[in-house]
């Protein structure tokens, strides 16, 4: 008898135990950081130089993304080598979503244009936010005034934001596949690359729209066609065809798109809470009227989603478009 109480004190003791544990393990999951995350400030690292359209935005983004967070979101700029220098060290950052990085697509395209620290594989996606579209323009006074006319120009001077950016191998694939000799004129930036067209330097130059919008309302350069993401002509440029109405090459043709990352391997859990507080923020009121007023639409839910993959598709027609043309990078 005594024998048997023995075993049943046991045997109820293993079971305390064995409760005991479940009970530890199930506080320490409902206590680990992933699922109390954030409990510090987060960086939002940019890739360019602070006051430029990619850190207006950021920092826009930013501070709609605090309210949802419930953390101070800090930005940093890290500008340099097209992009790089901010990635890389967003790359090697530790992958705990205490540091994420908003970029255009370019800056993650360099690692298919020249050797980086980093690849596609060293980030994970969180989401796009919003899109740039082109447009084709010319000065005002050019005998040019529809893409019909300029498929039918003879020589041309095209400037371009950057030597092997996508102005540059956007332009080269449209001038190769219509038959037309034409020569990269490289700027420093959009806004020289417009003066110098205003100027008679150059004939024509596929900018983005919010570089070219203020020249075009002035009626400094008129546009002949837009590239945007879901094919459809823009609401502030109504009358203005898009590359499919035009019979422009698309395919090949690169769009910029500007989203958040962060480095591999971090938690699923702290992903989707760094996204829903992005998607929510980009939906703001605030940041919504800053697309509007900017001329940047906001990514579709489908291509936000996607955004990452649609990236890495285009980095290979770029790549392609590269070689055939022989544009080089150092």
């Amino acid at each position: 008898m005594k024998k048997s109480i023995s075993r049943l004190s046991a045997l109820a003791g293993s079971l305390v135990l064995i409760t005991s544990l479940a009970a530890c393990s199930g506080s320490n999951a409902a206590g680990s950081p992933e699922a109390d995350f954030p409990t510090r400030d987060v960086t939002m690292l940019v890739p360019y130089a602070a006051g430029g359209p990619t850190d207006i935005s950021a920092r826009a983004l930013a501070t709609e993304m605090e309210k949802e967070l419930d953390t101070t979101v800090i930005v940093e700029n890290r500008p340099g080598a097209s992009g790089i220098t901010g990635l890389s060290e967003a790359s090697s950052a530790k992958p705990d979503g205490y540091t994420m990085v908003f970029s255009t697509d370019d800056s993650f395209v360099q690692s298919v244009k020249r050797t980086t620290p980093y690849s596609f594989e060293s980030f994970d996606a969180v989401g796009g936010i919003f899109t740039q579209p082109y447009v084709i323009v010319v000065p005002s006074n050019s005998e040019v005034s529809s893409v019909e006319d300029l498929k039918s120009s003879g020589p041309l001077n095209y400037a371009v934001t950057g030597w092997a950016n996508p102005t540059h191998v956007n332009q080269a694939a449209i001038f190769g596949e219509l038959g037309i000799k034409a020569t990269a004129i490289p700027f420093d930036g959009a806004a020289p690359a417009s003066q110098a067209l205003i100027g008679g330097q150059t004939d024509v130059a596929m900018l983005d729209a919010q570089a070219v919008m203020p020249y075009i309302k002035n009626k400094d350069l008129k546009a002949l066609a837009v590239l945007t993401a879901d094919g459809q002509r823009l609401d502030y440029l109504p009358d203005v065809e898009t590359f499919e109405e035009a019979g422009l090459p698309v395919d090949n043709q690169t769009l910029t798109m500007y989203g958040i990352a962060v480095p591999a391997g971090t938690d699923d859990a702290v992903v989707k809470t760094i996204k829903d507080a992005a998607n929510t923020a980009r939906e703001s009121e605030n940041f919504t009227k800053l697309s509007e007023d900017n001329y940047m639409p906001l990514l579709s839910e489908e291509d936000a989603a996607n955004w990452y993959d649609l990236l890495q598709k285009k980095s290979a027609s770029t790549v392609k478009v590269m070689e055939q043309f022989n544009i080089t990078v150092e």
